[in-house]
């Protein structure tokens, strides 16, 4: 029998942030060399790293020591800090609130009327990321600005913060050790506050100076900021250009033409979908939409039938022509569109086969319709990089050019194909000869994470509350229980109408199953763990997903949960209902402290992590999925989606915790579900952690996590001669 100090060092060994070592080729990430659709990748061996040359038309793969070796010489990317640079060789900065062209050595002012919290090209104050940002030392270049294809034109925009509130965060034990503690503000209009003034927008032209002010005050360029330039369309002589306008909770959307020579708009394609219109079910992709001026065309999706299609719609009547795509399906990302042969491939997801509908499929079908292709035919998730939004490649990206799974002439792909229980075979496949497998080029070795004691979960499938659904999660067992007889569970959970949770590829597998990595501790401590995508989450059929959507008499589909797990101990009665909790975090923490107190005599622990529990704190828009885009602030329905009003139903154990200057799910959430504990005399811990954000979960507050679990679930107390790696 393991001590539980044993128990906590295994847990340790098995932290997110050593799991990626303990695999070998987990991901190919091609570079494709410009020399047709050749490319290379690096490639990890047991003495260290190699590099790889693949011909995709010869099948052929050479490796070698370096890149020099295979012939390819890689040219260095020139990044100017605080420069977005233009296709033609030309940038933009800010400098005192305004854009400035940077051509060579040469500076020239383009806009003069930018002012403090009123600037050209600013990054808005309700971005979740200042602080980060400013610790980073980072010098943004114009956000929320986009060049045309040819240099010329850039549309660009400035949020109005004039007139904000400031919120502050103290920061205790400043970096710099000074014995003051440090003040972080930023400018935020909170949901109880009401609307927040509407950005500026304007189109420049780059030669001439002159500019044509376009109309966003019904929120036009809400989505510029962070999409950029996958929000643009612009026509072949620039003199139009294209923007989807959604409203987040909203039914209508709309294609909208803009002169940029006048700034006048026009609204070439409208949908209306009551009673709520979805671009992409999953808020942190792309929209599914592609504007293709000189066919005079555009892709929409739209859930209009029940499922996920696109269709092309004529953009002078603004009439639907056709649908794309067919079948039971939801289409999750856009990958390639080729305009000349009228073809788009994209990744979708089905549960016609009787698979998993979460599995990523790779589809082709032309534009006309009928012709819809299944590439990827095996029972397993095929993991395909889909492109980000241009925000987070500006800040993150380091000048890079982005993974694309698809080559440039759109005929070869790489395919990461796995299970949650099956590593990845990585393979390169020829999407014109129906996805046929032109070559391996890795097969993930997993041996040393298996030697550590990783246990790989089992995928399950149960029925949802109402009997009928099926919902889809996964189950992963210790090895060493601390009873065989009885073990207790802990779910992680992010209800969240945002993305899935639930992994359905091999652990790393997918973005959005992210928290995965924190089940094997969990797991060598003596827990069982289960994660799991309710109703309400994107990635199924449109009532699947909409049902949290002005659902407001039922549990919004947590209670979904307690019925999957109450199934799921009737399979394997091992599993103790007595002895259950829940751990999320952000919205995860959110429903973690709703979950038990909603459901008080079946969660008897839980951990909320940077929850957000009172809606009026939210930045104003931030709940508008869930209620509608005209939804009364005042009415109980809407002061229903917090938690502070279900304090007095506590009766387990309670953990929240937050960092002091988490920007995201601000530490005010916090202390108002603390304060309403307390007003009703309910008994709970508390922990806000010194310099802490929303991004980073140190070993210290895994380590305090594990305890309260221990403590609560297994009635044990914590190893005190337990001390966490700081790394």
């Amino acid at each position: 029998m393991l001590t539980m100090l044993e128990r906590y060092r295994h847990a340790a060994a098995l932290a997110p942030g050593k799991l990626t070592s303990l695999m070998r080729n987990r991901r190919v990430d091609p570079v494709w060399t410009g020399d047709g659709d050749d490319f290379w990748y690096r490639r990890e061996t047991r003495d260290g790293e190699q590099f790889v040359r693949v011909d995709p038309v010869a099948g052929t793969r050479r490796t070698g020591g370096s890149l020099a070796e295979l012939g390819i010489h890689s040219a260095s990317t020139v990044v100017v800090p605080g420069v977005l640079l233009g296709p033609d060789g030309r940038g933009l900065r800010r400098r005192d609130h305004n854009l400035w062209l940077v051509d060579g050595e040469r500076e020239t002012q383009l806009t003069f009327d930018g002012e403090p919290d009123f600037a050209w090209g600013a990054l808005s104050a309700d971005s979740n990321m200042v602080v980060p940002f400013r610790r980073m030392g980072l010098d943004l270049p114009p956000v929320g600005t986009v060049h045309s294809p040819s240099g010329r034109r850039v549309i660009t925009m400035r949020p109005d913060e004039r007139r904000m509130a400031t919120k502050y965060m103290v920061e205790n034990l400043p970096p710099s050790g000074e014995a003051r503690p440090q003040v972080h503000a930023w400018k935020v209009q909170l949901d109880d506050e009401g609307a927040p003034p509407p950005p500026e927008c304007r189109v420049i032209d780059l030669d001439t100076g002159k500019w044509a002010s376009v109309d966003a005050v019904d929120g036009l360029v809400s989505q510029l900021m962070v999409n950029g330039s996958s929000e643009i369309t612009w026509s072949a002589d620039e003199s139009r250009l294209y923007l989807l306008h959604h409203r987040q909770g909203g039914s209508r959307a709309a294609i909208v033409e803009i002169d940029t020579v006048t700034g006048e708009r026009r609204d070439a394609v409208v949908l209306d979908e009551g009673p709520l219109y979805e671009p992409n079910q999953f808020l942190y992709s792309l929209p599914l939409v592609r504007v293709l001026p000189d066919s005079g065309e555009a892709l929409l999706f739209s859930q209009g039938d029940g499922w996920g299609h696109l269709y092309l719609h004529d953009l002078t009547t603004g009439e639907r022509k056709n649908r794309v795509t067919e079948g039971d399906i939801v289409v999750r990302d856009i990958l390639h569109l080729d305009t000349e042969r009228r073809e788009i491939t994209y990744l979708a997801g089905t549960s016609s086969d009787g698979g998993n509908p979460y599995w990523r499929r790779l589809y082709r079908a032309g534009l006309d319709g009928g012709t819809q292709r299944l590439l990827t035919p095996e029972p397993a998730d095929h993991d395909l990089v889909a492109p980000d939004p241009q925000f987070f490649h500006l800040v993150f990206g380091q000048g890079k050019p982005p993974v694309r799974s698809i080559s440039p002439s759109g005929r070869f792909f790489v395919d990461h194909q796995s299970t949650v229980s099956d590593p990845p075979v990585i393979l390169l496949r020829d999407a014109e000869n129906d996805g046929r497998v032109v070559c391996e080029l890795e097969r993930t070795d997993v041996g040393p994470l298996l030697d550590a004691g990783y246990m790989v979960p089992q995928a399950f499938r149960v029925k949802a509350d109402d009997g009928v659904t099926d919902l889809w999660g996964v189950l992963s067992l210790p090895r060493h229980p601390v009873d065989s007889d009885s073990i207790p569970i802990i779910e992680d959970v992010y209800a969240g109408y945002q993305t899935t949770h639930s992994p359905h590829a091999f652990i790393g597998g997918s973005k959005m199953a992210a928290r995965q990595v924190y089940l094997p501790a969990y797991n060598a401590l003596g827990f069982a763990t289960v994660m799991l995508d309710g109703r309400g989450t994107p990635g199924r059929d449109r009532a699947f997903r909409q049902w949290t959507f002005q659902h407001f008499h039922t549990g919004r589909g947590l209670e979904d949960h307690v019925t999957a797990i109450t199934a799921l101990a009737g399979e394997h009665p091992r599993l103790d209902l007595g002895r259950v909790g829940v751990v999320g975090h952000s919205y995860g923490g959110y429903n973690a402290a709703r979950m038990i107190l909603m459901f008080p005599d079946f969660y008897r622990a839980a951990v909320s992590s940077a929850g957000v529990h009172d809606p009026r704190k939210m930045p104003f828009g931030r709940w508008d999925w869930h209620l509608g885009g005209d939804a009364d602030r005042g009415s109980d329905a809407y002061l229903g989606l917090g938690n502070v009003q279900l304090a007095d139903r506590l009766a387990g154990d309670l953990l929240i915790m937050c960092g002091e200057i988490d920007e995201n799910a601000t530490v005010d959430h916090s202390y108002a579900l603390a304060d309403a504990l307390i007003r009703v005399g309910k008994r709970f811990d508390f922990k806000i952690w010194p310099g802490a954000d929303h991004y980073r979960m140190g070993p210290y507050q895994s380590m305090n996590i594990w305890d309260h679990f221990v403590r609560s679930l297994h009635d044990e107390k914590p190893p005190r001669g337990f001390v966490p790696d700081p790394g």
